[in-house]
């Protein structure tokens, strides 16, 4: 065929094609789409099957079948919500789909969601009143009520209908789960257990079942039949951590972490897992065995993985081991030589960033801002560099940029919590605690209420008054991480002050349990706040003293004899002053130090000791000394300034300060906030400002601070820039509940003539603090400003008579002010504080 032929025939085929092609109508495409799924789903691709039916939709959305597959699928993936939303479409357009209406029901059920599933057992049985399906959903819903009555003799009814319903349709699953929750509800630990063997061996991988048998078998069986439950559950479910952990938890218990240890190894075997294994076990080994062991383990598998993908993670987190034991400079070079060894790659660059990660912890933020900005450089929405770079951020108060960079790292990661907790601290600078509380609140939940996220939802609850809902945050999340240590010391405080005396004993048990450090200390001073809190001090007293003496550990390995812990002894000094039993303290601490006469801890806390027992004077010797042995302890120097502070002596409090900063290695946070007192006692108040500001610097978090530093800048500054950063720092404070920080937000706005936005707080912070002179001359000034002239004489008046005699340096103006309000004064024009410079 000549070659112009063959181009007009293809053409021609071409035509033809499209020819038929318009003529297949939607429900031919919606068709073919669907063909195409089902041959997808024969194929093992349930991801392209997805399209596909979706494409279905675009040509008719009331194909039965093919909603139907759709609906199927999110089920199949866990994505429940999806899937309810899909089946409820499919009822609207089919209404008497009995299997549909079964499907919601069970959903319903899973979800908690009774009225639900009630309303589609009753459209199930309306249509098919034998079906066994509803049947065993509406067992179920009726035994949720009966044990909600505690009424035994139903729950004895159903659970033989229960067994009747299992032995003849044994297909339907929800039958045996009401089977064995009523067989548990009435003790029956044997019944239970054969029905749940009965309903696994049917499909094992039923996850609660699996971890309502763990439960039955610790409450009855041997240690071995518990790790072989234990086992058979990480076999079925090889990505849950929590069996995981209780499987090492096993081994730990029974005193064997190098059966742990070989579980972790033949874990990394797997070939999905094998670096994730490994890190595991890494892990596991510093927890069991300390750092070495664990450097140990990472140098052999650095070794052995020479040139392999995981070599590099492996190599970094040697690193990460180095830095936290202290070594940073060897830390950094292995990190620096790391990353100029390999080429860029995603995952290069998360180890990169962990690098700018050690190097800002390592006081070299300047480098490490390198580092990230090298990494978005080249990958501008790299979501731990975004994380890091908006972090800094934060800290700056450059707010905006923060969260347009969190917003990009939120839709590479939707869930990611560490994104969505940064989320909440931008909205806390900008002074929106319930915006911050919702990102804390969905941090928590993508976390799947791990300890991290939980404990920073709960401590922002409680610091909002939300202490309702932070205890539900906290009975959530300690079911999920049942020996985090820092969500049980958040229990046991809400249990003690709660006066929940067996939750505190129960807390402390569990305590015990953990192999976390610190925990059995832990334990024990909530048995001794326990017997406080009941009235039975010596009681409390000899617990506190099983604290004091703890076994050390020589550079060997091998236990040396007991070391005196000074925090314990202090717990029992503290306890007996309590008690009334100030010569019985002083004499159990001179005992202590017969044992140890040079520990420092030990020094200081005598020293303390004779301050409050009126001994001031050898106080101040033992802390002065103290001071002059070890310049790099800030503590005697800290514990000195307070001592002549409170006796008056200003001058000689801040020169203990000053000789403690000019001597130390590094300044210690606490000696520059009491010198940032002093000076501004002093009315060196630019001064004050600079050493506010240097803290603000190492941590612009701090809420003390902040205030401060916000406060000084309002009051003592009239330039625009110090008083627009001054509203910007206070700005966290907008929604605060103390009236010190609205002071502190509300004078601001005054200084920069925003008086409508100001009133309400300082009208708050008036009311907060009413015998404080500044608070209500603050008050006054807005009123002043707002000519509320009856209101603003009053709160000036009263400014004025709390103060008394000298007048402060900030309310010098009050007199005046008053004159002219009352038509003393000779101009008639009511006096204000210098505005803001432009």
């Amino acid at each position: 065929m000549p070659r112009y032929q063959y181009a007009r025939a293809s053409f021609f085929a071409l035509c033809a094609a499209l020819a038929l092609s318009g003529c297949k109508s939607d429900a031919d495409k919606a068709e073919a789409h669907y063909q195409s799924a089902q041959t997808l789903l024969a194929e093992g691709d349930p991801v392209r099957a997805m399209v596909e039916l979706r494409n279905v939709f675009e040509y008719d959305g009331t194909h039965k079948a093919a909603r139907r597959a759709y609906a199927d699928l999110l089920l199949a993936q866990g994505r429940l919500q999806e899937a309810f939303s899909q089946y409820l479409r499919l009822l609207e357009q089919y209404p008497e789909t009995v299997e549909v209406h079964r499907i919601l029901a069970e959903l319903s059920l899973r979800t908690g969601n009774l009225p639900r599933a009630q309303k589609q057992v009753d459209a199930v049985l309306e249509l098919a009143p034998d079906d066994p399906g509803a049947q065993a959903v509406q067992l179920a819903l009726d035994l949720r009520q009966a044990s909600l009555s505690r009424d035994t003799g139903r729950q004895s009814e159903i659970a033989a209908q229960a067994k009747a319903l299992t032995v003849a349709h044994p297909e339907v699953l929800t039958g045996w789960h009401v089977l064995i929750d009523a067989r548990n509800a009435q003790g029956d630990d044997a019944a239970t257990l054969a029905a749940l063997d009965t309903a696994l061996a049917r499909d094992p991988a039923q996850y609660r079942l699996q971890v309502l048998k763990l439960e039955l078998i610790s409450k009855r069986g041997t240690s071995a039949e518990i790790g072989a439950q234990l086992e058979v559950m990480q076999g079925l479910f090889p990505e849950d951590p929590k069996t995981r952990t209780a499987l090492i938890a096993w081994y730990v218990l029974r005193d064997d972490p190098a059966g742990a240890a070989r579980f972790l190894r033949k874990l990394a075997t797997d070939r999905e897992q094998q670096t994730g294994g490994y890190l595991e076990l890494v892990r596991f080994l510093a927890r069991a065995k300390g750092a070495e062991a664990a450097r140990a383990e990472l140098d052999s598998l650095i070794v052995q993985s020479k040139g392999a993908a995981n070599e590099a993670i492996f190599t970094a987190m040697r690193a990460d081991l180095d830095f936290q034991a202290g070594d940073r400079a060897a830390a950094l070079t292995r990190m620096q030589a790391l990353i100029e060894s390999h080429p860029d790659s995603e995952e290069m660059r998360q180890l990169r960033s962990a690098y700018a990660r050690m190097l800002d912890h390592d006081g070299q933020r300047d480098k490490a801002k390198t580092e990230i900005a090298a990494i978005l450089k080249t990958d501008p929405t790299n979501v731990p560099a975004l994380q890091q770079r908006a972090a800094w951020r934060i800290e700056e108060d450059r707010l905006d940029l923060a969260i347009t960079d969190l917003r990009s790292a939120l839709q590479q990661a939707p869930d990611n919590p560490q994104t969505l907790t940064l989320l909440g601290e931008a909205d806390l600078r900008e002074g929106a605690p319930d915006l911050a509380m919702g990102r804390f609140s969905q941090a928590y939940d993508a976390a799947g209420r791990a300890a991290p996220e939980a404990i920073r939802y709960v401590d922002f609850l409680f610091a909002h008054d939300r202490a309702s809902a932070a205890r539900t945050v906290l009975a959530e999340a300690v079911a999920v991480t049942p020996n985090s240590p820092g969500l049980l010391k958040r229990q046991a405080d809400l249990a003690l002050a709660d006066r929940d005396w067996m939750l505190a004993h129960r807390i402390a048990d569990r305590l015990d349990t953990s192999s976390a450090p610190g925990t059995e200390a832990l334990a024990q001073s909530i048995r001794a706040a326990i017997l406080m809190g009941r009235g039975r001090s010596e009681s409390a007293i000899e617990t506190l003293k099983t604290l004091v003496q703890t076994p050390g550990t020589g550079e060997d390995g091998v236990t040396t004899a007991p070391a005196v812990s000074a925090a314990a002894v202090s717990a029992v000094v503290q306890a007996q002053l309590a008690s009334g039993r100030g010569g019985e303290a002083r004499a159990y601490l001179e005992a202590q130090l017969t044992q140890q006469p040079d520990n420092r801890g030990l020094r200081l806390l005598e020293a303390n000791l004779c301050a409050i027992q009126g001994e001031t004077d050898r106080a101040e010797t033992g802390l002065r000394t103290l001071m002059y042995e070890d310049p790099a302890d800030p503590r005697p120097a800290r514990q000195l300034y307070r001592l002549l502070a409170a006796q008056g002596r200003e001058g000689d409090a801040l020169a203990v300060i000053q000789t403690a900063l000019e001597k130390a290695p590094q300044a210690d946070p606490l000696l520059l906030l009491y010198r940032a007192r002093s000076e501004e006692k002093s009315g060196r108040f630019d001064a004050a400002i600079a050493t506010y500001d240097d803290l603000y610097t190492r941590d612009s978090g701090d809420l003390i601070v902040a205030n401060n530093l916000a406060s000084l800048l309002s009051t003592h500054r009239d330039d625009r820039p110090s008083l627009e950063r001054a509203a910007q720092i206070a700005k966290r404070f907008r929604e605060r509940p103390e009236p010190a920080f609205k002071d502190t937000y509300g004078w601001a706005e005054y200084r920069l003539g925003n008086y409508g936005a100001a009133r309400p707080l300082l009208a708050a912070a008036a009311a907060g603090l009413p015998e404080n002179p500044l608070a209500q001359y603050h008050y006054a000034a807005v009123l002043i400003a707002l000519e509320e002239t009856d209101l603003a004489e009053a709160a000036l008046r009263d400014a004025l008579r709390l103060a008394g005699e000298p007048l402060p340096p900030a309310m010098q103006g009050a007199k005046a002010q008053l004159a002219a309000l009352t038509g003393e004064g000779s101009s008639g024009n009511t006096p204000r504080p210098a505005p803001a410079q432009r």
